[in-house]
């Protein structure tokens, strides 16, 4: 992750509690040592960004800021198919969904490998 570009939304959540854990969120990667973080504020072309290797790992759902199932449909596909791993950001939710993503799912996680969307997730929660 200390080589890492990282991508993240922010959405539209603007209550201080929210404001506060995405930035939280952003501190945490900063000090862990990313490379650079990123925010283009397109779904789609930042999962596809992923998929051809020009940033690392995007997330979003730290709070209320998650995408709709149509920021996830092609850019799912893309990174899928391109070997991304994607998944959900809260563990809470992979344990419900028993799966490895859900469209509707309120937070995402994706990267170009396993280990990095586990350092990632790791790192962003605090955990």
């Amino acid at each position: 992750l200390s080589h890492s570009v990282v991508n993240f939304e922010f959405g539209y959540a603007r209550d201080e509690e929210d404001v506060e854990k995405m930035a939280l969120a952003v501190k945490r990667l900063l000090q862990h040592g990313v490379r650079t973080t990123r925010t283009l504020g397109s779904g789609v072309l930042d999962l596809c960004y992923v998929a051809c290797g020009r940033m690392d790992v995007v997330y979003t759902g730290i709070a209320a800021e998650g995408w709709k199932p149509w920021d996830y449909c092609a850019g799912l596909v893309i990174a899928v198919e391109s070997g991304c791993t994607m998944s959900h950001l809260s563990p809470s939710e992979m344990d419900k969904a028993g799966y490895d993503f859900n469209l509707y799912s309120k937070n995402m996680i994706c990267g170009v490998n396993s280990k990095v969307v586990d350092e990632c997730r790791s790192c962003v929660l605090g955990l």
